[in-house]
């Protein structure tokens, strides 16, 4: 069958599906769907729970993708519209449990997206000409007259394209009937609607965002070409970056788990990683700095041009960007590459509970560089590089992991990994020091999870004093976070282990003259039954309100 054809057919499909949704109604169904609780959060610790999962699995049942003309501009809609969220958040979740209900509600909403598309969707609200002067297969950023498009347009290339990679890394269920009765003729089976979603991601990447969007002739950076009407020749902002490169890599994927064109692969391969260079390789466009606390930490702009500044919001979409790459281990990125954006959010834009900056450089403007009294959701990923802020961030986006599923899919992401990480491994073990001011200030205070409470050094002992916890067994541990926050006195330290309790060892490159109000100290893996701060010195009697222990892996 043509292309011709099988989109006029296409097209008689979308009049009588798009008249359904927009009338809230489900296409498989002829009854509205009544309201969902709130997701559910059963704990901030151990495992994703089948409760949450369930309540998920509720929600999104009642969740309708957004169509014509319930939207001023489709393109910001699926990219971090809700729309755009939900998709991620259902991706996120079903590679976490494996659940084929969120698979099914996943291909629903990228069924309804590709419906959208401007060259497949019929007039009024498709057809459109874009400021390419065709018909070109985008997802507009207006309603009206001469269609916009954008970078926007890679989160929905990249949505089609992570659904299908998502079902192409699952062979058992490729033979399988999608259970929706393939309303639009996209593929029967999960296979077919794979590669169908596949074939129209590659579609608008060949005929819109490399032909007309933009200019890679920079050695492979992102540019806008001359023909944008938007950033004409600019360098691409960092946010829309991450859109464009979130298309490029779940078809890169998806093509590699097809095995069928490897050079295809290696040639998105390469473009992804001239940018991720671009930020990482030097610092022609970002700042390096020591954060107060003593930590490495990034300073960067809203594009490569600028070097300071980003604003909360999207330095929120460059985080998730960065950290999708980071998962795929395709570009190189490694765990210590990205810790200084997370010592920037923990040391920086955290001011305190409940109190996050509008910028990354700490300071607050308006708009999307005003504070926030929440974590956006892109920095819930950094908890697994500091997990010290883990509890502050989970705390203050509880109250809207409910209704966020943003927010949701990347606090229960944080939480399991937190549980595959061993958590903190020094929570509820047996404590000692060298010497304690009181039963009120006992070596058990510095691991009780209360940084109002602490440890001190009996009265007159400054030097040579210590304080340690015992894991019962061997475990297997390569950072500590120290908060020395009520009292800053400790002017030399380092950190030992011991099998026996008795014979302490000095742990390589864990030696300082300071630690503050909170010090991450990251060294290679160690087995040992113990671990302890040794104070070499200290200006007053040493104080320590929290110490933390744990496995990154």
């Amino acid at each position: 069958m043509s292309r011709f054809l099988s989109l006029a057919k296409t097209q008689m499909k979308c009049i009588a599906l798009t008249s359904l949704l927009l009338a809230g109604l489900s296409p498989f169904s002829a009854v509205q769907v009544q309201a969902a609780s709130p997701m559910v959060v059963d704990s901030m610790d151990g495992p994703v729970t089948q409760n949450e999962i369930n309540s998920f699995k509720a929600y999104i049942l009642d969740l309708q993708p957004v169509v014509w003309p319930n939207t001023d501009s489709m393109q910001n809609e699926y990219a971090q519209g809700k729309s755009g969220e939900s998709i991620k958040a259902m991706g996120l979740m079903y590679e976490m449990t494996g659940d084929t209900a969120i698979l099914d509600r996943l291909i629903y909403f990228c069924n309804v997206l590709l419906s959208q598309r401007n060259d497949i969707l019929p007039a009024p609200y498709g057809q459109r000409t874009v400021w390419t002067n065709t018909v070109a297969p985008v997802w507009p950023g207006n309603s009206s007259g001469t269609a916009s498009a954008d970078s926007a347009n890679g989160d929905p290339v990249g949505h089609l394209a992570n659904c299908a990679r998502l079902i192409l890394k699952t062979p058992s269920i490729w033979n399988t009937t999608v259970p929706d009765g393939d309303p639009y003729g996209y593929g029967a089976t999960y296979k077919q609607r794979a590669t169908k979603f596949l074939a129209e991601a590659d579609y608008v990447l060949n005929q819109f965002i490399f032909p007309k969007l933009l200019n890679l002739s920079n050695g492979n950076k992102y540019y806008f070409s001359s023909q944008s009407p938007y950033m004409t020749n600019g360098a691409m902002p960092w946010n829309q970056q991450m859109m464009i490169s979130y298309g490029l890599q779940n078809v890169a994927m998806a093509h590699e788990l097809l095995g069928d064109n490897p050079s295809l692969v290696s040639q998105y391969d390469s473009i992804i990683q001239a940018n991720v260079n671009w930020y990482f390789a030097n610092n022609s466009a970002k700042q390096v700095y020591t954060t107060s606390l003593g930590n490495t930490a990034y300073n960067w702009g809203y594009n490569p041009t600028l070097l300071s500044g980003e604003d909360n919001s999207h330095g929120s979409l460059d985080v998730a960007g960065f950290y999708r790459q980071f998962l795929s281990g395709r570009y190189g990125i490694t765990a210590a590459q990205l810790k200084p954006i997370a010592n920037m959010y923990a040391d920086v834009m955290m001011r305190g509970p409940n109190d996050f900056a509008g910028k990354v450089d700490g300071t607050d403007g308006s708009g999307n560089s005003a504070p926030t009294t929440y974590a956006r959701s892109g920095y819930l990923f950094l908890t697994v590089l500091r997990p010290d802020m883990y509890y502050a961030l989970a705390n203050a986006d509880l109250s809207r992991s409910g209704t966020s599923m943003d927010i949701f899919s990347r606090l229960m992401w944080a939480k399991n990994k937190r549980y595959q990480n061993g958590g903190n491994l020094a929570s509820g073990k047996t404590y000692s020091a060298s010497s304690s001011w009181s039963s009120s200030y006992d070596a058990g205070k510095a691991f009780d999870g209360n940084v109002s409470s602490r440890w001190s050094a009996s009265s007159g002992s400054t030097s040579n004093q210590w304080i340690s916890v015992d894991f019962g067994s061997t475990k297997s541990f390569n950072q500590v976070f120290i908060k020395e926050s009520t009292y800053t006195r400790i002017t030399s330290y380092k950190l030992q282990s011991s099998n026996d309790g008795t014979t302490f060892t000095d742990i390589a490159g864990t030696s300082g003259t300071s630690i503050g109000a909170g010090k991450t100290i990251d060294f290679n893996t160690v087995n040992a039954r113990y671990v302890r701060l040794y104070i070499t010195s200290a200006s007053q009697e040493p104080t320590v309100n929290e110490i933390e222990v744990y496995k990154m892996n």
